[in-house]
């Protein structure tokens, strides 16, 4: 009976009003669901105020400690937002103890298995302290922020991709696996790490995508593909995130979690990498367990960040074969796989789409001429019924454009481009 009840907060029939309404939470304005703590607060409020005691956080503010904190804006500024509800009136002796009423049985800094919390977030906290000098003293400032262009975005690609074999160099669990399963590891799933990376990052601002280099992408900006990149990591991971109001052990988590993915082929050990991932979702449900339906609510973000990144991908791939940038060595093999210097870099599984839609397009900008693909993969069954002239072909032949809409390969009709209606395209 007692699952779920709170000694610190009062119920919500003592905030409503003689007429029948409700109180407002005091710190955002948004409804309130009880005393909370010692003030009228919402359960947002509520959650983000024992977070922050129980984990003795310590914010800063970005401006000068004025922001607002109303409800489409509390996620902000976490400073401002803490300071609000000590003005409130919650107290910290009130978070101390309801946790040691309900959670005494707890282990501080619990373990499971072999791989930790405590491990998870040094190994963040280490790679922290590499970017730190990169972030200049006003750097705070959003209106003084370089806008990225294509260079831009793959120097702060390749950064953060030296930073993720840095983080995962402090994991010791990582460290005892094959060689070949951790290059394979960091390898399939570094598209996915940058995006995540870049939302967290993104979490303050609603019009743009901070790098980590200190430039921003616009999400209506000039370069068209890019910014529905960043549109995307927006609205399907940033708002998400932002609205959850993510901690630092739950990303710590979450970034795990996407590294120990043992459905990554070639795989030695995917057992054990099964195991690991295994232990890193009872973490992140360790770290949720406060929260009814929050992990569920986390392990959602994981569909869309591989989306996301397949798309960035294919962005990148497409902006080097039209020659609009260079790529170098690192950025090819972790993005684009082992043979993107040759043009085949494309997993197996994926090229067959992926040509389809390159092909797409190719048509949509009129290039009367494109480059060469090698082992280029057309079938059937992937293609949309409405489709014609389809053929299974492997050839390494040049793929051209002609004037008639028509892509030929080999002399033979492959698809009339304005009928390729391929549900991935």
């Amino acid at each position: 009976l007692l699952i779920g009840y709170s000694p610190a907060s009062e119920p919500t029939s003592s905030l409503s009003h003689p007429d029948g309404g409700r109180t407002q939470c005091s710190i955002c304005a948004d409804r309130a669901t009880g005393k909370h703590y010692g003030a009228s607060s919402c359960d947002g409020c509520k959650g983000f105020f024992r977070r922050s005691i129980r984990n003795n956080h310590t914010y800063n503010c970005r401006f000068n400690r004025q922001c607002s904190v109303e409800k489409d804006k509390r996620n902000q500024c976490r400073y401002c937002r803490l300071q609000k509800c000590f003005k409130a009136g919650m107290r910290k002796e009130a978070v101390q103890n309801e946790r040691d009423c309900i959670n005494s049985h707890r282990a501080k800094g619990q373990t499971v298995g072999t791989l930790s919390i405590s491990v998870l977030l040094r190994a963040e906290a280490s790679v922290q302290q590499v970017t730190h000098p990169l972030v200049s003293p006003g750097s705070h400032d959003i209106n003084t922020k370089k806008t990225a262009g294509v260079g831009d975005v793959f120097e702060s690609m390749k950064q953060q991709l030296l930073l993720l074999v840095e983080w995962a160099k402090h994991i010791p669990e990582f460290c005892s696996l094959p060689i070949d399963d951790r290059v394979t590891l960091l390898r399939t799933h570094s598209a996915e790490h940058l995006i995540l990376g870049a939302a967290r990052r993104s979490l303050p601002y609603n019009n743009l995508i901070l790098l980590g280099n200190d430039s921003v992408i616009p999400l209506r900006g000039a370069q068209i593909e890019v910014s529905r990149v960043a549109f995307r990591i927006q609205e399907e991971l940033v708002k998400p995130l932002r609205e959850l109001d993510i901690t630092d052990k739950e990303f710590a988590c979450l970034k795990t979690i996407v590294v120990f993915a043992p459905d990554c082929p070639g795989l030695k050990s995917p057992q054990l990498v099964r195991h690991l991932r295994f232990q890193a979702q009872l973490l992140l449900e360790e770290a949720t367990c406060e929260q009814r339906g929050r992990f569920g609510e986390l392990l959602l973000i994981m569909p869309p960040l591989q989306s996301v990144a397949w798309q960035m991908v294919e962005t990148l791939h497409l902006a080097q074969l039209l020659g609009e940038a260079t790529m170098d060595s690192l950025l090819l093999e972790m993005l684009l796989g082992e043979g993107a210097k040759t043009g085949n870099g494309l997993c197996t599984g994926r090229r067959h789409c992926y040509s389809i839609y390159l092909l797409r397009l190719y048509c949509a900008h009129g290039i009367p001429e494109v480059p060469v693909l090698t082992k280029t993969h057309v079938k059937k069954q992937q293609l949309h019924r409405g489709v014609e002239g389809c053929y299974e072909l492997e050839t390494e032949h040049i793929l051209k454009y002609t004037h008639s809409a028509t892509y030929t390969l080999n002399t033979h009709t492959v698809m009339h481009a304005h009928k390729c209606s391929h549900p991935l395209l």
